[in-house]
This record gives structure tokens, C-alpha cells and sequence, in this order.
């Protein structure tokens, strides 16, 4: 199993915020997963041009890839959510998106990694493995546009019906 880049934070920067340094490993996991869901996009492009797939090559990706993105869900959920349910009001619907989209992620890659090889059509795993990678790629955007940003995920409180100072 992966190590977790939050079990990695140690040599942090000790000036670096609480949601600074969230934002910053969940993106530099990003980097990471974009590059694997990449690399299994070519792997099923590949099998779905080839007479003779390489059905095995493309499952132990299949599952390299639930490995790493359900460490990368489980550290996001460490490290994104006490921040997002301290940030009131919307904070904590946030965190609950959050979650429920997690939850989507999960099953769907669980799914994919539960098919039996022995009943599966090759091209078609190669398919639904491309469906799945693009929707997790635009996830990830999504994500990096909507949520992992300096004005949502960040260190200074906004504090409910302060009128200065």
C-alpha cells in the first residue's frame, strides 16, 4: 500500500498554516493520480486497438489505481475536512459534498476491481476503465477549481457577524 503523504508531513514548513499545508499535499497527490489515471488511459487505449488485450496488465493497473486513490480519499478526508468543518457557515455542507463524492469514488472504483475476470470481455473493462478515469480527472479539476483553493481551504477564520477587526 502507498505510503500517505499525510503521514509525510514532518518536514512540513513549521510557518505553514493548517490548511496550507492540506491544500498543499492534496495537490501534490493530484500530480501523482493524474499521472497513474494517465497512464491507465493509454494502457486501456492500447487494449482497445489490440486483437490480443493485455487484460492482465491493465486489471493490476486497474487496482494499483483503487490503492492509491482510496489513500489519497482517506488522506484528503484527514486532512481537508477538520478545516472545511471549521469554517462556518458553509464549511460543513462542504465537508458533507465532500464526503458524498468520496463515497461515489469509492464504490465506483470498487466496482470496476470487483469485476470477474473469468465473465469479463476485455474491451468492455477497457472501456469502463476509461469512463471511470475521465470522470475522476474531471473530478480532480473540479475539485482543484471549486474547493482546494486559498479562499476556501485556509488558516484565517472568518468569524460569523464580526462587523471589523
Amino acid at each position: 500500500m502507498p505510503m500517505s503523504l499525510y503521514n509525510r508531513q514532518l518536514d512540513a514548513d513549521p510557518n505553514e498554516g493548517r490548511a496550507a499545508r492540506a491544500r498543499r499535499l492534496v495537490l501534490d497527490q493530484h500530480v501523482d493520480l493524474r499521472r497513474l489515471l494517465k497512464m491507465g488511459l493509454a494502457e486501456a487505449h492500447a487494449a482497445g486497438k489490440s486483437q490480443t488485450l493485455p487484460h492482465e496488465i491493465l486489471r493490476s493497473l486497474v487496482d494499483m489505481v483503487r490503492d492509491v486513490f482510496v489513500q489519497h480519499l482517506a488522506d484528503e478526508e484527514a486532512l481537508i475536512l477538520p478545516v472545511l468543518n471549521d469554517d462556518l457557515p458553509l464549511g460543513p455542507l462542504r465537508a458533507k459534498r465532500l464526503l458524498e463524492e468520496h463515497a461515489d469514488q469509492r464504490s465506483e472504483l470498487d466496482a470496476l476491481c470487483a469485476w470477474p475476470p473469468e465473465q469479463s470481455n476485455d474491451l468492455e473493462f477497457a472501456l469502463r476503465f476509461e469512463a471511470m478515469a475521465n470522470t475522476l480527472l474531471q473530478d480532480i479539476a473540479h475539485e482543484e477549481r471549486h474547493l482546494l483553493t486559498p479562499e476556501i481551504i485556509r488558516d484565517d477564520g472568518v468569524v460569523v457577524d464580526q462587523s471589523a477587526g
